[in-house]
């Protein structure tokens, strides 16, 4: 799978995570993600790629806006789809459907709930999630747990469709060993955010790691730059991806602002 143009370049820093397709309507930004959906379906045929991990190099290069989009998209052709957060760290799917992160995958690996409180319905079709709970200092201890193994291998018994939405592969190393519970990456760089030579780094990351990569997605890009387009931008918001990769103040907001969802 190629590189797919999704998404215009957002304000950097901005945390506003938008749902753009609909069912029974065509947008621009729509039609790129019913595009993307297209080739996923195509690549699982033999269904050896149900269970699809997202990353980038760096932060802010719109991997939960993609999930999120894709999920919903996936959803409208009667595909069951489980959205599973494991930012630890910048949990943001919860805030594209309105739900509360509080009771997720944490509190269910530390036994305090049971599987079904972990997983939330949405108000899409056939599209949960399952948020990222409480605040986990150390999560590899979780992410290597047989728990979590056999939790990830439930969803992909009973969801056509498992999406993992990931810290940025230069920044946390959680990807190692959630690669091990998913069947490939679909791999997102940024234009104007991760340099060529960032990307690379990514790449071959993933690669030394044995990783497979599915495919890529070119998001945010501005045509008002062609001439940048070639390395990814002219500008960049980070000179180095040694920048600690942890939680923002808003983080601390969210479960008083979001009421929690629904069963349907």
């Amino acid at each position: 799978m190629g590189f797919f143009d999704l998404f215009k370049k957002k304000k950097h820093g901005s945390d506003v995570i938008k749902i753009v397709v609909t069912e029974n309507s065509v947008t621009k930004a729509g039609e790129g993600y019913n595009r993307l959906r297209d080739n996923i379906l195509f690549m699982n045929a033999d269904g050896n790629a149900k269970v699809i991990q997202v990353e980038s190099s760096l932060a802010h290069e719109g991997k939960t806006t993609i999930i999120c989009n894709l999920a919903v998209s996936l959803g409208f052709t009667d595909k069951k789809v489980c959205i599973v957060d494991l930012d630890f760290r910048r949990p943001r799917v919860h805030r594209a459907f309105g739900i509360s992160k509080d009771v997720g995958i944490s509190e269910y690996l530390m036994g305090s709930v049971e599987k079904e409180k972990a997983i939330k319905h949405t108000k899409y079709k056939n599209v949960d999630i399952v948020t990222r709970g409480a605040k986990v200092y150390n999560p590899s201890l979780l992410l290597i747990s047989d728990k979590f193994k056999d939790f990830m291998a439930g969803l992909k018994e009973n969801y056509d469709y498992v999406l993992i939405d990931c810290a940025p592969v230069l920044q946390v190393s959680d990807y190692i060993h959630i690669s091990k519970v998913s069947d490939g990456i679909l791999f997102v760089a940024a234009y104007g955010i991760a340099t060529k030579a960032q990307v690379a780094d990514a790449v071959n990351e993933l690669k030394k790691n044995d990783i497979k990569i599915l495919g890529s997605v070119f998001s945010m890009y501005d045509s008002k730059h062609d001439e940048g387009y070639g390395r990814y931008g002219k500008y960049y918001y980070y000179n180095s991806y040694s920048k600690i990769y942890t939680a923002d103040e808003t983080d601390e907001e969210d479960s008083k602002d979001i009421k929690p969802a629904k069963a349907d």
